[in-house]
């Protein structure tokens, strides 16, 4: 296009669309009756829900992290993992923590007060599970529950087991 001179773009051509045959009528009826017969059950459907509140929360904080520092980190170790292993199987492992997320989900969803696809799944990938393993992301175990026994298992461990310990003679 020359400087100062406009027009207007060329019209698109025009897509042909034919209405369908009597043939594919009854095709979709009874694809579309079949369907009705084997609708999935409730649970099923919660689950892939579940599953696809998954996949996109991953894809989120992967792709539109907060300027706050640990949501980039976590969103350059979930590129990291995607990289590694490949969106397929990065998607097949996340749809396999569906279970988990429907698990903490019951427990909470009487009093959570915003929503389940897009605040508590986030937040629940961000608390529960460890990308530092590129290759393979797991689900953090649950954090031992406060009580009076607590002090003794927050202790550190300061010494090797009996067995393990070298003699003095053996560690110069």
């Amino acid at each position: 296009m020359k400087a100062g001179v406009s027009s207007w773009p060329a019209e698109p051509s025009r897509i042909a669309v034919h209405p369908p045959s009597v043939f594919a009528k009854a095709e979709i009826a009874s694809a579309a009756e079949n369907q009705n017969r084997t609708m999935p059950t409730d649970s099923l459907v919660s689950a892939l829900e579940t599953a696809a509140c998954l996949w996109e929360a991953v894809l989120t904080l992967r792709d539109h992290p907060s300027s706050d520092p640990d949501a980039v980190a976590l969103a350059l170790a979930i590129r990291e993992t995607c990289n590694a292993v490949g969106a397929a199987d990065l998607r097949l492992t996340v749809v396999g923590w569906a279970n988990a997320v429907e698990a903490a989900w019951s427990v909470v969803a009487d009093t959570y007060d915003l929503c389940f696809d897009w605040d508590f799944v986030p937040g629940w990938i961000v608390d529960h599970i460890d990308w530092s393993d590129p290759t393979h992301p797991t689900i953090r175990p649950e954090p031992v529950p406060e009580g009076p026994d607590r002090a003794a298992i927050d202790e550190p461990v300061t010494a090797q087991p009996p067995a393990w310990r070298l003699s003095a003679d053996e560690g110069n």
